[in-house]
């Protein structure tokens, strides 16, 4: 695919490397939403990316494009996607997807009319770890409780605490710890267990964003909890506990690292099945297919997943009170 990357902050640089040992993707361009300029020319000469622009629309009329990653801040996801599906490009987003149900339902009808293909970045759903914690719970008999953790202290918080506040802490950007963290807990939750009937949102709440919080969804057969934290951190262990046995997952949440199997007899089996050291890998390779292949099925899937993440998104940021994007004042 002929790829066009959109930003080039943290995220594009970290990314960037991970695409390059694929072969799929082919470097055709790069704009900066403008928070990087000084990031674009560096890009360029190390990654030989062919263009560069100051423009998104100019560079969306570049023909040569057929697919763009995004990796804006997130209350730019809705229209930088809605402004590609409708020149025919197919988009790549980083999570979280939109900032509502209703932003996402609107590129779910657009991609369809112009059939393209739009689909979510989160790496843990992609990684060979994920496949395996999915067919090991039968193995831990009735699931009674999950509880996944990732928490991480963030570089930008100190900036924070001194009223420096950049779009990760911003809520007119989108930002706290429930969509920037705890969204991996989220994806892996309804993953695994489905869509909750039930979801509260205990967060703690400084200059009208969490910093930290707690997220419980309710099952009618397991209770499931996520951690998410950016102004603390923590070994980031997460359990899913049965009558028969314990999951117990190492490390965050993102990354699936490798999970242990403990049963309640004392026996115990690891896995670890990951195709490569980086989280990032197996999730482009894998997208790479359903574009390359205009896997329309499964491409579906994901956003109907994708689909209720966010709607649990909405309802915990209603329970806690919490209100972002572009008209929080």
């Amino acid at each position: 695919m002929n790829i066009g990357i959109v930003g080039a902050g943290k995220i594009v640089k970290e990314a960037l490397p991970v695409m390059e040992q694929i072969a799929e993707y082919n470097f055709q361009s790069l704009v900066s939403s403008g928070r990087n300029p000084e990031n674009v020319e560096k890009l360029q000469k190390q990654f030989n990316i062919k263009h560069i622009y100051d423009s998104y629309d100019v560079f969306l009329a570049d023909d040569t494009i057929d697919t763009i990653y995004l990796a804006v801040p997130n209350h730019l996801h809705f229209d930088y996607a809605r402004k590609a599906i409708k020149q025919h490009k197919h988009v790549i987003c980083e999570k979280p997807f939109t900032l509502t149900k209703a932003e996402l339902l609107e590129l779910k009808n657009l991609a369809e009319v112009h059939q393209v293909i739009i689909i979510e970045a989160i790496t843990n759903l992609y990684l060979n770890n994920f496949d395996a914690l999915k067919r090991s719970l039968h193995e831990i008999g009735d699931s009674k409780i999950a509880q996944f953790n990732y928490s991480q202290y963030s570089s930008r918080y100190d900036d924070f605490k001194k009223d420096i506040i950049q779009p990760a802490f911003d809520p007119t950007k989108g930002g706290g710890a429930l969509m920037d963290i705890n969204v991996y807990n989220i994806h892996l939750a309804i993953a695994l267990f489905g869509k909750p009937n039930g979801v509260a949102y205990f967060a703690n709440i400084e200059n009208n964003i969490d910093t930290s919080g707690i997220l419980q969804l309710n099952y009618d057969g397991i209770k499931v909890v996520c951690i998410g934290a950016k102004d603390s951190s923590s070994d980031n262990q997460s359990y899913i506990q049965g009558d028969k046995a314990t999951i117990n997952i190492k490390g965050p949440t993102n990354e699936l690292k490798a999970f242990e199997l403990k049963y309640n007899d004392g026996g115990a089996q690891s896995y670890q099945v990951n195709q490569h050291e980086h989280r990032m890998y197996e999730e482009f390779v894998k997208i790479a297919e359903i574009i390359n292949e205009k896997n329309f099925d499964i491409a579906t899937q994901k956003l109907e997943h994708s689909i209720q993440v966010i709607e649990v998104l909405e309802l915990a940021l209603d329970s806690a009170h919490i209100e972002l994007g572009p008209s929080v004042k």
